[in-house]
């Protein structure tokens, strides 16, 4: 997904595993199950940790928002609830056939994808608080539940300056991550 219809959506509502047998190498393993080998993260240790784009994780979390428009997004929580912690974005895709089960919301989740780092240039900033700055008050076209994931207009907008005064040559600004699901599942009730 790329930034700027991550920070466009966010701008509009601002605005308004199981192991494998011994047999055969670890590449072929790690080929044929990429997750079988990972630690299943909780939402505090996936936003305090480090990935490189594309790295694969496996997530558990409580699904504390799913997008109305299609389903499209879910947003995860620490699964214990006294945690306050950035929620995580996990972005439906073909994999589970483009949107997340309407029965996500409320309950814990296990999903398995890539990270994906979310950036912004200073123009694409710049050009969403232009964006915001021209908006009506009370669009209901989207959720402000980004927010939650990345800050404010205002929190993203001081990173950047700060970054820009410590080297004006450094125009990007990491965000943060969210994940491609290629897979999760809903506990069996």
């Amino acid at each position: 997904m790329r930034f700027t219809h991550c920070i466009l959506s966010l701008a509009l509502a601002m605005g308004a595993g199981a192991m494998m047998g011994s047999c055969g190498s670890k590449a072929e393993k790690e080929a044929a199950n990429p997750e079988s080998e990972l630690k299943t993260l909780t939402v505090v240790e996936f936003n305090t940790g480090e990935f490189n784009d594309g790295d694969t994780v496996v997530l558990d979390g409580r699904c504390s928002h799913l997008c109305a428009h299609g389903g499209t997004k879910a947003f995860l929580a620490d699964a214990d609830t006294t945690v306050q912690t950035p929620l995580v974005l996990c972005l439906a895709t073909d994999s589970i056939g483009g949107a997340f089960a309407p029965e996500c919301p409320g309950h814990n989740m296990t999903v398995s994808g890539i990270v994906r780092v979310n950036s912004a240039t200073a123009s694409e900033i710049n050009a969403a608080i232009e964006q915001i700055k021209a908006a009506q008050e009370g669009d209901e076209g989207h959720c402000g539940t980004e927010v939650k994931a990345y800050g404010t207009m205002g929190q993203i907008k001081a990173r950047l300056d700060e970054q820009m005064a410590a080297d004006p040559a450094d125009s990007i600004v990491k965000l943060g991550y969210y994940i491609e699901t290629l897979s999760y599942t809903l506990p069996v009730e």
